[in-house]
């Protein structure tokens, strides 16, 4: 059964296996709650919990410092994701982690476009979150790989990456074009690393439907368990 519960401005839809509270919680971050995300199946088949938290301010939250707009004339980025993540850690885990009886928790962080970058970016921040997942993740993002570039990364934990096959290019706008290339430098950069990391190339564009691509991040993720 699906819990909902509201936090500030975030919605956060929970679910357990069979009403148990196995140690794995995977956090999911998306634009808009309904999707078609089918959490209850897979909370089930990865036994896992799940939890889904939309309702952020998408272009804001989601980016790590202020950027320019894309495509070229949007609103600049603001950069919010400091305080995102301060509200994630503060308020929306010991909340949602009580309210499903999880105790000492190894958590997963698990996003999509700029939520993949916001991921990726959290991760390197603290030791919050033990893995990640990012699906399409926002790595145009103005400064970002060398950002990553310049960081000291010492990561235990487990990273999936996956971009359509038809993502980048020069049919959308021209800071999309190199994702395919960025993608694999931020991959290989955290190889290089010592991170336990994995690139799946997936059909579609960035606008494909995410329940198959979430399912087979969830599938690489959870593999490894002790």
């Amino acid at each position: 059964m699906i819990r909902k519960l509201q936090i500030g401005t975030l919605m956060c839809n929970c679910c357990s296996p069979s009403g148990a509270s196995p140690g794995d919680i995977y956090y999911l971050l998306v634009p808009f709650p309904n999707i078609g995300l089918d959490i209850e199946q897979w909370a089930q088949k990865y036994d896992v919990s799940l939890v889904v938290v939309s309702g952020m301010d998408w272009d804001n939250d989601m980016t790590p410092w202020p950027a320019p707009g894309v495509p070229k004339g949007s609103p600049d980025f603001k950069g919010l994701a400091p305080q995102m993540l301060h509200r994630l850690e503060t308020d929306v885990l010991p909340l949602v982690e009580q309210a499903l009886g999880v105790t000492a928790p190894k958590r997963t962080l698990c996003g999509i476009s700029l939520s993949g970058l916001f991921a990726l970016w959290a991760w390197l921040q603290d030791d919050t979150f033990d893995n990640i997942g990012s699906i399409s993740g926002s790595f145009w993002y103005e400064g970002f790989v060398d950002w990553l570039k310049a960081q000291k990364i010492a990561k235990t934990g487990r990273a999936y990456f996956s971009l359509g096959n038809k993502e980048g290019g020069n049919k959308g706008p021209k800071a999309f074009a190199d994702i395919q290339q960025q993608t694999h430098e931020v991959v290989n950069i955290l190889r290089a690393a010592g991170v336990d990391d994995t690139f799946q190339q997936t059909q579609g564009t960035h606008y494909a439907p995410p329940a198959p691509r979430i399912d087979d991040m969830l599938s690489w993720l959870t593999a490894a368990r002790d």
